[in-house]
């Protein structure tokens, strides 16, 4: 991911927008309550662990990589410049792991 970014020289974040359902229960985002739904932020040089409890699976509902704001994973002054730096297939990629 980080080469398709290389013209942002900024410190970079992943953000995740997920939730965790049941495969037995036939899957519908609406039915839903939003305290089911997680945001999990990891930025440069961390990992995130990504766990749902018993037989349930992770959906992503958003990913983002790169940079959107001045105020998350916060570094320099210098590398704060930049804040519309994001890869666009970053759902695509996380989704597909």
């Amino acid at each position: 991911m980080a080469s398709a970014l290389r013209r942002c020289p900024v410190f970079h974040c992943l953000l995740l927008l997920l939730f965790c359902f049941h495969c037995s229960q036939g899957f519908s985002r609406a039915a839903l309550p939003f305290g089911l739904v997680r945001r999990e932020l990891s930025c440069e040089g961390y990992a995130i662990d990504l766990r749902c409890p018993g037989s349930d699976v992770i959906m992503i509902e958003t990913a983002n990589y790169g940079r959107t704001d001045d105020k998350i994973c916060d570094a320099d002054p210098f590398q704060m410049e930049n804040v519309q730096c994001y890869l666009p297939d970053a759902y695509k990629i996380i989704s597909q792991r």
